[in-house]
This record gives C-alpha cells, sequence and structure tokens, in this order.
C-alpha cells in the first residue's frame, strides 16, 4: 500500500501541467524482474515504527506484455498479486492457506478524459531537470524536482531520477480483494512515463523517504512467476 503522508488531496490549481520534454525518444520497454527498497529516515522512532510496520520494505515486480506480478514483503497489506492484462482479472494469493482470491483492479493509466481533465496533477507531474545525474541499478539516471504532483504533499520537497536508456510499462494498479487492498510502488504509481523512475526521494517535515530500484533483471522471469500454483484453492 502507499504509505503515510505520501497521498496528497488533489491540487486545487486545474490548469494543466507542462511535462518536462525529454530530449532521448528511443528509450527502450523494460521486461522482466525490478526490485524496489524503501527506506525511512527520522529522529521520531514513533513514526519510523508506524511506517516500517504500515508499509513494505521491498517490492518485487515482474511484468511482461500480457502479466504483472507484485511480490510485497513487510508492511499490512502483504500484496502478492498477479494481474493478467488480456483476461482483465487480479488474483491475491494467501501462501499460508493456500487460496488465490480473485479481485479487482483499477488501472490509473488508462483513464476516462473526464477524469483526466479534473485531476491533471495525478496522471503527469510537473518537473524540473536539475544539472544533477547519478548510476542506479547500472543505468544512468538524470535528476529532477517534482514541482507538482496529487501524489506529493504541497509542503514536501519529492525528487525523482530518471533512467535516459529505458521506460517501464505503465504500471499504475491500485488492487482490491475480499483479503486485502494494495497498490504499486509510489515511482509506478507517480505517473512519469517518460523514462523509468529509479529512484523517488520524498522529504517532509519529520522524515524522507526513498524509494530506490536496486535491481533489474531484463527478460527475467522465475519458472511460474504469472502462474496460480496448482495446491492453490481459487475463491
Amino acid at each position: 500500500m502507499l504509505s503515510i503522508g505520501l497521498i496528497a488531496c488533489e491540487n486545487k490549481k486545474q490548469t494543466a501541467p507542462k511535462k518536462e520534454v525529454v530530449e532521448n525518444t528511443n528509450k527502450s520497454i523494460f521486461w522482466g524482474e525490478i526490485i524496489f527498497s524503501s527506506t525511512i529516515v527520522t529522529d521520531d522512532s514513533v513514526l519510523a515504527a508506524s511506517l516500517n510496520t504500515f508499509s513494505p520494505s521491498r517490492v518485487d515486480i515482474y511484468l511482461d506484455s500480457i502479466h504483472f506480478r507484485m511480490i510485497e514483503y513487510g508492511g499490512t497489506s502483504h500484496g502478492n498479486v498477479i494481474i493478467n492484462k488480456q483476461t482483465k482479472e487480479v488474483w491475491q494469493l494467501d501462501t499460508t492457506k493456500k487460496i488465490a482470491h480473485l479481485g479487482e483492479y483499477s488501472d490509473l493509466g488508462d483513464p476516462s478524459g473526464v477524469l483526466k481533465s479534473t485531476m491533471p496533477d495525478h496522471y503527469a507531474p510537473t518537473v524540473e531537470l536539475l544539472n544533477e545525474t547519478a548510476t542506479i541499478a547500472g543505468h544512468v539516471c538524470d535528476k529532477y524536482r517534482i514541482v507538482r504532483s496529487g501524489f506529493i504533499p504541497e509542503n514536501d520537497k519529492a525528487f525523482i531520477w530518471v533512467a535516459r536508456d529505458l521506460k517501464f510499462p505503465s504500471s499504475r494498479y491500485d488492487i482490491q480483494t475480499e483479503v486485502n487492498r494494495s497498490a504499486v510502488p509510489i515511482p509506478l504509481y507517480l505517473g512519469y512515463e517518460e523514462g523509468a523512475v529509479l529512484k523517488l526521494m520524498v522529504q517532509s517535515k519529520n522524515y524522507s523517504r526513498t524509494f530506490e530500484v536496486t535491481e533489474l533483471k531484463a527478460n527475467y522471469f522465475p519458472n511460474g512467476i504469472f502462474e496460480i500454483p496448482e495446491n492453490y484453492q481459487r475463491k
């Protein structure tokens, strides 16, 4: 699930944001394994405990042209989901009880025109290119400041590091089943799709939080990663 304090109410300014122009338009679409980590820095031990309890510290994502798989480690949502984009199905796997729960999902990357026009900051953040670069998971990234976003509180500072050579396919899913609700990591949910966001840092008054891709394996799909195990009951 998205961490406390990272989802802001819709920005009251309804003017459509201007996207930063990306010079390199030949970025390849990434398919394979993406591993995200989440870290918190704060002097408030109670806040740190609360955030660490609520949100996963690691999220593994697997993507191909048809499927999306997400496995969360830590946190309260215990997301372990398989999405089939052809059948429009999502399954939540309960690995303890060996049950697969059929659920529903929404895709923020495929909104109606009316919704997109009324919530522009939720679909494309306004960013400013900074004169800084970093190499993350083996890829050179440019650093941007997020000027405005529907997912970043107005008083917080936020920065993203965007890969120069690759993009992630739009994967902005919110998943609901009878056992839980989960959402993709905020770097995917953010809506910046001109390049793969390999790192996101949000600095608030009381803490800073960093989401970072620690490993990328192109075209890597463990055996059965998009399949419900045969010994699972389907509900």
